[in-house]
């Protein structure tokens, strides 16, 4: 009887299993009305943008081998990446080492006394005593110099011989880390000046480490400086040009169009270190160098005029960013171009439409065909501003761009800056002054992509179009790339006011990399690795369709709610002092003598708990106990004693990579935000404009509920209401008019496969078959250098009618052409 009973109950736990899973399968209804069209999407909808970031110029996309080729280089203050901190700093002679063989003694020294040219002021001068076997210079690349076996590389450099035989020889060779000579060509004699010398070199050997080595075996003194190596094949075979393999992975993306340079390059650290464009055009031995906020010099090699000529070979158009006369709002000091001499820099801005589209007979129009483009570059549009923090000097300076603009080029279509973060809070300033699209930047979790896909739904159809110029979600994981495809259909519904969108950042070097949080593609020397999220924005570029279809979603499955957020709690700052009256959680007081400090200069001062480093981003401390109830009311006094912005009241701590916070004044003391570190990545999931006041003490609570809810109050006034839904499947649908097909974007961000069912109404007839791209794989998968391809898109055909069945699969994106007989 026991065995029996047993039995049963196995049989009955089984059933149970079943009808909970029954129960629990996900179904939907998808339904188009072909017949009834809503709006057009933009031609422009999808494009790039690139910036200088994680060495994507130089040592990247820039195929010039040579490092620090005009010995321009210097120290940046502690501002190098960890990686050159250790390497010694930057200096003039970086990347570069001297060569004394078979008994040769020279000395090197970096001179400034007869400079090549005023924006070059730097050179290496070589002191030969005893010649030897060879003495010279040694340049390592970046990292090492890849050389391909039977590939040509164009060598050029300028040099003059102050003193002894002219017709000393010097020899220009690609060789190995321990000399072996892969291939070498000779400069017969040098002479008493300045002159630009080149070769070919053929290489004998394949080598991922190979040097550029320049000797000499006479005596005396010489001067060499712009140093150059570039591989025979560039992309489009353009000399000066790009490496083919990661501007192909560009191309491929069938961008319309290509913002450049920047991003926080483009307004740098400070008004004398913004990017100012004219620097970055004519011979390259003219180029004024510089270096950029994330931490590396620039030889401006790529410049504009590249730019332009890349946008011409991908058959994106061009949208130059120009900096507005304020300095980037995260830097300290904050700087603003005195108005009496902004002039110069509104005259950057005209001059580059000149340079663009001006006749030959003018003088940036003359340049541009000295370059060898005559032809105008037909500029239609020009972006004022990055991201600028929403300050009486930016709203002062940025009208009188747009003024002298309209005058000078009524045609240019001006795209203005919606300011920092998803508030968009100097959005009004775009709309006041007409600007034909405002760009808007935000990196956020995959939560809040997810749980935004109706951003736009309800913006104003009269006001400034929208220009998504930065977004991520701060991974390259399948999720993240699952969650920026959802958000992307409400872009496609709302095609009438979004204009433009573009991932950030483009590129990252795998071993010098900036940014870390989400990169479109990652490269080294030989391999590109294109990202899931790469692959979403080519599934939805090449995809776009002319006219946006209505359609109608209806989910049959069962919600399930979720826990209480659980975990410790505590305070922080970021960029910021503040002291603690007092912390309690459901009513208890909390003893914070016994909280741990994970940054920043915590202690009991004046019976207070305060944080006195205003330098830490962030400083955390946070309490010894974990809460786990089904409701945690947490509530702290506090006040902010100096700095930049506010407090940081931080809830559900697990450990150092997953956590939340309660950002209260951050973004530079203008948004309050909830914020989440999830397996060491952050991102915010909500946010609104917000500040608060010094020496103000604020009552500040978090009540955790559950289903994941977070409610926020300061002083006892709601500011968040916020819980993490379950997101069903988001839908494009779209027509393409030259194809006459149907196109369908559907995304799953469920961990679970939806059933669907799928009607296409108001055709009279569908093709048989049709074309489908999947998407899919593990939620946390990621390409990578050693297995690029875990995460590929797969094309199938699938069998169709008006109404046919498809399974989208758990964790998925998917487009389906389907071709109509109307």
């Amino acid at each position: 009887m026991k065995l029996c009973r047993n039995r049963q109950n196995l049989i009955l736990m089984l059933l149970l299993l079943i009808s909970s899973s029954l129960w629990a399968a996900r179904q939907a209804e998808i339904r188009v009305h072909v017949d009834q069209p809503t709006v057009a999407l933009s031609p422009r909808l999808y494009g790039l943008f690139y910036e200088d970031i994680n060495y994507a110029a130089d040592g990247g996309l820039y195929a010039e081998l040579v490092q620090n080729r005009s010995f321009e280089y210097f120290a940046l203050d502690g501002r190098e990446p960890l990686s050159d901190k250790t390497s010694g700093g930057h200096h003039a002679f970086y990347a570069w080492r001297k060569v004394e063989r078979g008994g040769g003694k020279c000395d090197v020294r970096i001179e400034r006394v007869v400079p090549l040219n005023r924006n070059n002021p730097h050179y290496v001068a070589l002191h030969v005593n005893e010649p030897g076997a060879g003495v010279g210079i040694q340049n390592t690349g970046y990292d090492g110099i890849r050389v391909d076996k039977g590939e040509s590389y164009d060598v050029s450099l300028y040099a003059t011989r102050l003193s002894g035989p002219k017709d000393a020889p010097l020899v220009v060779a690609l060789e190995s880390k321990d000399g072996k000579v892969y291939g070498s060509f000779t400069i017969e004699s040098l002479e008493n000046d300045w002159q630009r010398h080149e070769g070919v070199i053929k290489a004998t050997q394949s080598d991922d480490e190979a040097r550029l080595t320049i000797t000499t075996t006479g005596k005396g003194k010489l001067y060499l400086d712009v140093i150059s190596l570039f591989p025979r094949k560039t992309f489009k075979g353009r000399k000066n040009g790009l490496r083919p393999d990661l501007a192909q992975a560009l191309a491929d993306l069938n961008p319309s169009f290509f913002r450049f340079p920047g991003g926080c390059v483009a307004h740098g650290c400070s008004l004398q270190n913004a990017y100012r464009w004219k620097d970055s055009v004519g011979d390259i031995a003219q180029r004024r160098p510089n270096w950029n906020r994330w931490g590396y010099h620039q030889t401006y090699g790529l410049g504009y005029y590249e730019y332009f000529l890349l946008c011409e070979d991908i058959g994106a158009t061009a949208l130059p960013v120009l900096p507005v006369g304020v300095s980037c709002g995260f830097n300290r000091p904050f700087q603003a171009v005195p108005l009496d001499e902004l002039q110069e820099w509104i005259d950057d801005a005209l001059d580059l439409i000149e340079f663009a589209n001006g006749p030959v007979t003018s003088e940036w129009g003359a340049l541009r065909a000295e370059m060898g483009h005559p032809k105008p570059f037909d500029l239609e549009y020009i972006c004022l501003g990055n991201e600028e923090h929403d300050t009486p000097e930016c709203r002062e300076r940025f009208p009188f761009f747009v003024k002298a603009i309209r005058k000078a080029y009524p045609d240019i279509k001006i795209i203005g800056t919606s300011g920092l973060g998803e508030s968009i809070p100097l959005y009004d300033l775009m709309e006041e002054l007409d600007v034909y699209s405002s760009d808007e930047h935000y990196y956020n979790s995959p939560q809040w992509y997810l749980q935004n896909q109706h951003r736009f739904d309800d913006f104003d159809r009269s006001a400034p179009k929208i220009f998504v110029g930065e977004y991520a979600s701060r991974g390259n994981a399948l999720y993240n790339a699952i969650a920026e495809a959802a958000y992307l259909t409400g872009i496609e519904r709302n095609a009438d006011i979004v204009d433009m969108t573009c991932y950030a950042p483009l590129f990252a070097h795998v071993h010098h990399t900036q940014w870390r949080a989400a990169n479109l593609i990652w490269f080294d020397k030989r391999s590109v690795v294109k990202t899931p999220n790469y692959y979403v924005q080519q599934l939805f570029s090449c995809n776009r369709g002319d006219v946006y279809l209505k359609n109608s979603v209806v989910e049959k499955t069962a919600r399930r709610q979720g826990p209480t957020i659980q975990g410790a709690v505590g305070i922080g700052t970021w960029n910021t002092t503040i002291a603690l009256e007092q912390a309690a959680v459901n009513g208890s007081s909390l003893a914070t003598k016994r909280w741990n400090a994970l940054g920043g200069d915590f202690r009991r001062k004046d019976g207070l708990y305060q944080q006195l480093d205003v330098t830490q981003t962030p400083a955390l401390s946070v309490s010894p106990t974990s809460f786990e109830d089904d409701v945690v009311t947490y509530q702290v006094r506090a006040k902010k004693t100096g700095g930049d912005e506010g407090f940081l009241v931080v809830f559900g701590y697990q450990n150092a990579d997953n956590y939340y916070w309660w950002n209260v004044g951050g973004w530079d003391n203008t948004q309050h935000g909830i914020e989440r570190v999830k397996n060491g990545g952050k991102g915010a999931l909500v946010s609104k404009p917000g500040r608060i006041q010094s020496n103000t003490w604020y009552d500040l609570k978090v009540e955790l509920h559950p289903d994941q809810r977070i409610r926020c109050y300061l002083d006892d006034e709601l500011v968040f209401d916020y819980h993490e839904e379950e997101i069903g499947i988001s839908v494009s649908a779209t027509w393409d008019k030259s194809k006459d097909e149907v196109i369908l974007k559907l995304v799953n961000p469920a961990e679970q496969d939806v059933e669907a069912a799928i009607t296409l109404d108001g055709v009279s007839g569908v093709a048989p078959s049709a074309r489908v791209t999947v998407l899919t794989g593990d939620k946390q998968t990621k390409n990578s250098i050693g297995e690029p391809n875990r995460v590929v898109p797969v094309t199938r055909t699938l069998n169709v009618a008006k109404q046919f069945e498809y399974s989208l699969p758990a964790m998925s994106v998917q487009v389906i052409r389907v071709g109509i007989e109307q």
